[in-house]
């Protein structure tokens, strides 16, 4: 409740600013029609988060799609309206004529550009390929890691686009399959609505399926969850580890959940005599893994921020919100996620799917 509570409170106020931000700059927006389009829009943001587990799939569907992309665009909107009042300040102290009608036209016929790309490229994922040389494997020894993240099965991603998610992974022909938390979005009853996790049984690895838990999979009986996961073939690692030939495989509980290094530290005995990967969803932990001798840490959440300008926010936040970095003999990956939460628009980078292909150097 305190998550819909807060994403309700900031989407009142953005609906208020943007709402006085439309009426002082268009005449049509100071009608009736108008203002109650509005209202019934604003109001579903609230609502779509109150629809009962038993609403039929469409209508969810319909309410989370038009939440979602209200929520960018009140967002981009008040963007608009605190560019636009600072270029009006900026007015008053210079000879600069501020044409408010034309800008404030040209903004909102740019923000609805925007946002319309940004859900196309929300469901249009790109592959992105790292190689990993190492001595810890047998000389000629190869594998191919497929690396995913924020998948946010719920309400708006469902069985279709789990169905493709499987498809796109078989493409890859990966020997291991992992998983850096946040499979589910909020809601168990949304996934069990479609059988969404069943097009995982599909899937094609030799060396299994496994994740970590993120954030997002503790929202709904996380040991219910844990069951529904293994039965459709994905193994979870919850502060365990999990030997694969040369390769030590741990997986942490989030970050969310416990914010101390004891369970690394506990989980590194044996780095030194594998190739030790670990799994942690949030990406804060990634000196002390280097510390206790881990040779790959992978982890997701970031977004990078998701909807622009955000990753200014997570850049800042994280030491490697996206990308690749080595920190002493440690290397880092951190995807940016295969799906996305809240709205269903990505004008930050694209969804991906990471291909990691480890190597002998022998």
């Amino acid at each position: 409740m305190r998550v819909v509570f807060f994403i309700g409170s900031v989407g009142i106020i953005l609906s208020l600013i943007s709402y006085i931000y439309y009426r002082q700059n268009f005449a049509f927006a100071r009608t009736l029609p108008f203002a109650l389009i509005y209202l019934m829009l604003a109001a579903n943001t609230a609502v779509s988060r109150l629809l009962g587990e038993n609403t039929p799939a469409l209508i969810l569907k319909l309410s989370s799609w038009f939440a979602g992309l209200w929520i960018a665009f009140i967002y981009y909107s008040t963007l608009l309206a605190i560019i636009h009042l600072l270029l009006w300040l900026s007015s008053k102290f210079t000879s600069l004529h501020l044409p408010s009608a034309k800008l404030a036209a040209v903004g909102t016929v740019f923000i609805l550009t925007f946002i319309s790309w940004g859900a196309y490229r929300a469901f249009h994922p790109v592959v992105r390929t790292e190689q990993i040389t190492i001595d810890k494997l047998p000389k000629g020894q190869q594998t191919k890691i497929v690396l995913l993240s924020d998948i946010h099965l719920g309400r708006i991603l469902g069985r279709d686009y789990a169905e493709q998610l499987a498809d796109r992974i078989n493409e890859q022909k990966p020997d291991l399959v992992l998983i850096a938390g946040d499979i589910l979005d909020e809601r168990i009853a949304y996934v069990t609505q479609e059988d969404s996790l069943a097009p995982f049984k599909k899937i094609s690895a030799p060396l299994g399926i496994w994740a970590a838990y993120g954030n997002h999979d503790y929202l709904d009986r996380p040991a219910v969850w844990r069951q529904m996961l293994n039965v459709n073939n994905i193994n979870v690692l919850q502060d365990e580890s999990h030997y694969i030939g040369n390769i030590k495989l741990t997986g942490l509980n989030d970050y969310s959940r416990r914010r101390d290094n004891k369970m690394l530290m506990q989980l590194s005995s044996y780095n030194a005599n594998y190739y030790s990967i670990l799994l942690d969803h949030q990406p804060r932990r990634i000196q002390p893994a280097s510390e206790a001798g881990y040779d790959l840490y992978l982890a997701g959440h970031t977004h990078t921020g998701q909807l622009f300008p955000n990753r200014l926010v997570t850049q800042n936040i994280y030491p490697l919100d996206y990308g690749r970095k080595e920190f002493g003999s440690l290397t880092a990956i951190t995807s940016n996620g295969y799906g996305f939460w809240g709205p269903p628009v990505r004008t930050e980078l694209a969804p991906e799917i990471i291909v990691i292909n480890l190597q002998s150097n022998q």
